[in-house]
């Protein structure tokens, strides 16, 4: 009779052995460490670098400060062709919803865009940052 553990340690399956999160992050300090130490920085792929761009861009731009009334009634009546968007001096989505208005994309992301403008609380002035 075959005993059953043989046939795993003959096949190269090994045990694997538990590890805790806190030896995890241990290790992995001890190894940024070291590459620290030995100046290897790990390379980034394409992919990865393109998301940490958008988000570093995404995080360095500046709010712009416009009128609630007039943002919400371009919003409503102009929507559909990226009027409010125009107004907001946001561009290139503005020139993606007039571009694309025969589609009826923008006029379901003006709807969103009248979701997130609507409850913002105005300053003293009447304004809100979009």
């Amino acid at each position: 009779m075959k005993n059953r553990d043989s046939g795993k340690a003959k096949s190269g399956k090994a045990k694997r052995e538990e590890v805790t999160m806190e030896e995890y992050l241990a290790a992995k300090a001890e190894l940024d460490a070291v590459r620290e130490e030995y100046g290897i920085r790990p390379k980034e792929g394409k992919i990865s670098r393109a998301i940490s761009n958008f988000f570093n861009k995404r995080d360095a731009k500046e709010l712009r400060t416009v009128s609630r009334k007039k943002y919400l009634l371009l919003a409503l009546f102009t929507g559909w062709m990226g009027g409010h968007r125009f107004y907001a001096r946001q561009w290139v989505v503005a020139v993606l919803y007039l571009a694309l208005f025969w589609t009826g994309f923008p006029l379901a992301m003006t709807i969103i865009d009248l979701m997130a403008a609507i409850p913002k609380e105005a300053d003293k002035d009447g304004n809100i940052c979009v």
